[in-house]
């Protein structure tokens, strides 16, 4: 019965303590949560942004590409009309 009563003693003198590493836990959770989602948002922007940018390439490479295919086009009639 005394160790009992010795550890809850100390128990009590120390709940104080065990309070605030309770609450400074708490908090730095609470900031890694919000560090946490602010990263997301940026990850997903960024994201947003290299998709855009691929799809512009994209859009530009295929344009780029039908381009030369017709001047190919027309330098075969070009050749074919000089016969």
């Amino acid at each position: 019965m005394s160790v009992a009563n010795t550890f809850l003693d100390k128990l009590k003198e120390q709940s104080f303590t065990i309070i605030l590493m309770i609450g400074g836990l708490y908090y730095q959770n609470q900031m890694f949560q919000q560090q946490l989602s602010r990263y997301d948002a940026i990850v997903k922007e960024k994201q947003e942004y290299i998709n855009k940018i691929v799809d512009a390439e994209r859009e530009r490479m295929l344009a780029r590409e039908q381009y030369l295919m017709k001047q190919r086009d027309e330098f075969i009639e070009m050749i074919k009309e000089k016969d």
